[in-house]
C-alpha cells in the first residue's frame, strides 16, 4: 500500500484519528500568522479540510489539493453540509501543484510535508504559485525517531529540523523566514504499541519580487 491508498483508505475516520494525532488549536496558530481576509489561498495536503474549512471562514476562495480522492470526497461533503460556497477541492500533488504562477496569496502545509518524498521540490512549487508580497505558512512534526512511521504511517522523513527548513525555503527564494516551536505535541501510537511524541513547528516566509 502507497501513501496515496492509505489515506483513501481511512478518509472516512481520518477526523477522528486526527483529533488524537494533533490538537484543533494548531489551525489557530496556523491562521494567525497570515491575515487571509478576502484572500485567495491553497491548502496543500488538505486532507479532510482541517486547514481548508478554517480558512473558508475569511478567505475569498480556496483551492484545497490533495493526492487522495477520498480525502477530498469528504471535504467536498463536509462543505456541501455546511453550506460552505468558496472551497475547490482538486485532486493533485504538492510538487506539481495544479495552480497558475503567482495566483496566490497564501499557501498552507499542514502535516503533510513529512509524507512527500521530494519536500524541498514542494517548498519551490509554493514559491512558484504565490503572488508577490505571498505568504507559504508549514505546520509540521519536529525530527524524531519514530522509525515505524514510515511503515505504518507511510511518512517519507521523520520530522524536519529547523535548519532544514529554512535551508529550503532560503533556496527557493523566500525572505522574512521565521520558525518557532510551538507548544503543541504530535501523539501516536504503533501497532505494537510504541509511543511518539515530538514537537510541532510552524515556519514562514515571504515571497518578494526583484
Amino acid at each position: 500500500m502507497n501513501s496515496v491508498a492509505y489515506f483513501d483508505s481511512i478518509a472516512d475516520r481520518w477526523n477522528v484519528i486526527r483529533e488524537d494525532y494533533f490538537e484543533d488549536r494548531l489551525k489557530y496558530i496556523v491562521l494567525s500568522k497570515f491575515n487571509i481576509n478576502d484572500k485567495i489561498c491553497a491548502d496543500l495536503g488538505c486532507g479532510t479540510g482541517f486547514i481548508s474549512l478554517a480558512l473558508s471562514q475569511e478567505a475569498k476562495l480556496v483551492f484545497s489539493i490533495d493526492n487522495s480522492r477520498n480525502m477530498l470526497k469528504e471535504l467536498h461533503d463536509t462543505s456541501s453540509d455546511r453550506g460552505i460556497k468558496n472551497i475547490y477541492p482538486i485532486k493533485g500533488s504538492a510538487v506539481d501543484i495544479p495552480l497558475f504562477d503567482e495566483s496566490i496569496d497564501a499557501v498552507y502545509m499542514n502535516m503533510a510535508l513529512h509524507h512527500v518524498v521530494d519536500a524541498e521540490k514542494v517548498v519551490k512549487e509554493a514559491y512558484r504559485i504565490l503572488k508577490n508580497k505571498g505568504t507559504f505558512i508549514i505546520s509540521d512534526v519536529e525530527e524524531h525517531d519514530g522509525e515505524w512511521a514510515k511503515i505504518e504511517m507511510h511518512d517519507e522523513w521523520l520530522g524536519f529540523s529547523h535548519e532544514q527548513i529554512n535551508h529550503w525555503m532560503d533556496e527557493a527564494g523566500f525572505k522574512k523566514i521565521g520558525i518557532e516551536t510551538t507548544e503543541l505535541k504530535g501523539k501516536a501510537y504503533s501497532s505494537e504499541g510504541e509511543y511518539m511524541e515530538t514537537g510541532i513547528f510552524i515556519a514562514s516566509g515571504v515571497k518578494e519580487g526583484e
